[in-house]
């Protein structure tokens, strides 16, 4: 087995098919291998008898890079976080499913983790809240959205590049952003949302809802599977996701890593 690195067209597309065997599970390599986040990430992959048998992308968009994997083997996890670990600085994240957490001890120290549930959807209900109504944020407010999240502290995945990967909706009052909604990437399959923000002055109205509801409404109208990753002790956020027509899937470890010296 070796690692290569992803530069050529003929590896990335070969990649790109091995994580779309299951897109749920491989949400976020799949979407570093996609443009506009590819050209901010190192992908490597693991190649057994000229076939793709691992991915690993490390995402360097924020001041903290983040690891993550697609699904296989443990062995070959071990060896591609063995060589993305080299890679890093000292701190990174990483999101992956609790079994792959040892793979990371071998290498680092946790230093801080939580779960998170996966949630998807497929079909939406109608929110409670109709005559709210969203707007899809143009190239001309990014300024604003991103003034927005800046003096939020509770988005701490935001990063201006993630408005060129998929559509964003917000509610403004007065002109200004007090509500927004997301996405962290979009590929051909699949769109994970993120960034679901309110101003603290005006939660528990609706606008999370409805933002929410217009941008998992207009990727779903173009064939996504809509993904999204919450704390799972964020009973507010989950409530608002299930009656929205989300369901929970799968369990995800967020983990805070530091390089072992």
């Amino acid at each position: 087995m070796r690692i290569r690195k992803v530069v050529s067209k003929s590896l990335l597309k070969a990649c790109r098919r091995f994580l779309t065997r299951d897109p749920v599970a491989n949400v976020l390599p799949l979407g570093d291998l996609y443009s506009p986040l590819f050209q901010v990430s190192d992908v490597y992959c693991a190649v057994e008898n000229s076939k793709v048998v691992g991915v690993c992308a490390i995402y360097g968009a924020f001041s903290t890079p983040s690891v993550v994997l697609g699904t296989a083997t443990q062995t070959v996890k071990k060896a591609l976080i063995k060589k993305a670990v080299v890679k890093v600085s000292d701190e990174f994240i990483s999101l992956c499913p609790p079994d792959d957490v040892d793979l990371f001890k071998e290498y680092s120290v946790v230093s801080d983790s939580h779960l998170e549930h996966q949630m998807l959807a497929d079909s939406l209900k109608t929110p409670e809240h109709r005559a709210i109504k969203a707007q899809r944020v143009k190239r001309r407010d990014l300024e604003a959205l991103n003034r927005f999240y800046v003096e939020s502290v509770v988005a701490e995945a935001w990063a201006p590049i993630q408005f060129r990967a998929g559509p964003y909706y917000c509610v403004k009052h007065d002109d200004r952003v007090i509500s927004a909604a997301g996405v962290h990437l979009v590929t051909p399959q699949i769109a994970q949302l993120g960034n679901i923000v309110t101003d603290k002055a005006y939660r528990n109205q609706g606008f999370a809802t409805a933002c929410t509801h217009a941008l998992s409404s207009d990727l779903i109208s173009k064939g996504r599977i809509i993904s999204l990753f919450v704390r799972i002790g964020n009973a507010p956020a989950i409530h608002m996701y299930e009656k929205l027509g989300f369901h929970k899937t799968r369990e995800i470890s967020f983990l805070v890593l530091r390089k072992k010296k």
